[in-house]
């Protein structure tokens, strides 16, 4: 999300931020900019056919497809009353502006890109500006580049998180998962940028190129490494976090982890040892160097769940980041919940849970969860 997102509102559910009184408040801007604006008509209409049912997206989305009808009809115009309300609106009434240009503004593309351009810094254009980027992809290359070059941190940071060939809550580029060669010389104008808003950015563009296209990222990461630079560091670091999920072992040399660690597995077990959904259990266990020299070791575990439909899915869990020294040994001590969230289900059945270090799995075993 972009910097100086509202704060949650009491319910805890972001899409309550778009209610009567902020609404009111976006009436009020575009009718400021916009003399001829109803803002009671607007508001009476957005808020009618149970609006509060909708999420948060799906409020957006009515938000702008209300504002059409009551903004004229000439698009550019539009935009501009957009421009000039945005400085007072907050993240998510500004998002209202930016489903505008996404849904109506397709056919405009220099109008629709000088619009996002001017209104990312008060929200974030990285959603609007999906559908440009799958329509125009090679027309949109050279407006990547120039925000690339802008002073405003906001807009730099959009040609990083717009080009990301995978969508957050939106659509994918199709173009640039096939081949994300542009995406990583734009990037390469970016990962020494000051702001930590726009390294964030090129980060997460990375690890989405690394699901796709591993080798890529591995080659990318190499070089960047030489470089020396302490934001480039932080840039490969967060970038490779899929990767080391996945236990590549290329990846971890790279961050200066031992390659192919020499330990020896004192003990891990799980208590209790029947698990309950709902419930939580403590792992515990020691690992010991089998090395003559120090090691630098990435501890984690991966745990195997029972889908709906009877079969597998895994993720993995960090534990610790630890120097061993040789001769030396590391207690493993952390607690799993089973208790289901809105992201997880758990479900009955078989489970496998295996330690791994730097990539490697020096222990696995299976439970029922019950």
């Amino acid at each position: 999300m972009p910097q100086g997102v509202e704060a949650v509102p009491e319910s805890g559910l972001w899409k309550d931020y778009l209610n009567k009184n902020t609404l009111g408040l976006l009436a009020a801007e575009i009718k400021a900019a916009h003399q001829k604006f109803d803002g009671d008509g607007f508001l009476k209409a957005v808020l009618a056919n149970d609006f509060t049912a909708l999420e948060l997206k799906e409020r957006i989305a009515r938000v702008a497809q209300v504002l059409k009808e009551f903004l004229p009809a000439n698009y550019a115009a539009t935009t501009k009353i957009f421009v000039k309300a945005a400085p007072r609106l907050r993240t998510f009434l500004n998002l209202c502006l930016m489903s505008y240009i996404e849904q109506f503004g397709l056919d405009d593309f220099d109008t629709s890109v000088d619009a996002m351009e001017a209104l990312t810094e008060y929200s974030s254009a990285e959603f609007a500006i999906r559908p440009f980027m799958n329509r125009y992809t090679k027309r949109m290359l050279p407006v990547l580049h120039r925000w690339a070059a802008s002073p405003n941190e906001h807009v730099r940071r959009l040609a990083a998180e717009g080009s990301r060939p995978r969508g957050v809550w939106t659509e994918h580029i199709d173009a640039f998962r096939k081949d994300p060669t542009p995406v990583v010389k734009l990037l390469e104008g970016l990962k020494t940028d000051p702001s930590l808003y726009v390294r964030k950015a090129v980060a997460n563009n990375l690890n989405d190129i690394s699901r796709d296209h591993p080798d890529v990222v591995i080659k990318v990461a190499g070089k960047w490494k030489k470089d020396g630079d302490k934001h480039t560091d932080w840039i490969v670091r967060h970038a490779c976090r899929s990767l080391i999920k996945l236990g590549d072992p290329r990846v971890f040399p790279l961050l200066g982890f031992t390659m192919s660690p020499k330990v020896d597995l004192i003990e891990f077990r799980m208590k209790p040892k029947k698990a309950e959904i709902g419930a939580k259990v403590e792992l515990n266990g020691e690992i010991r160097s089998a090395a003559k020299t120090a090691q630098k070791l990435a501890i984690d575990y991966r745990l195997h769940y029972v889908t709906k439909r009877g079969g597998t899915t895994s993720r993995v869990f960090k534990l610790s980041e630890k120097k061993l020294p040789a001769g030396g040994s590391l207690p493993i001590r952390t607690q799993h919940s089973f208790r289901n969230t809105s992201t997880r289900t758990h479900y009955a059945g078989k489970h496998k849970l295996e330690l791994i270090v730097n990539g490697v799995v020096v222990h696995s075993f299976e439970f029922n969860l019950s």
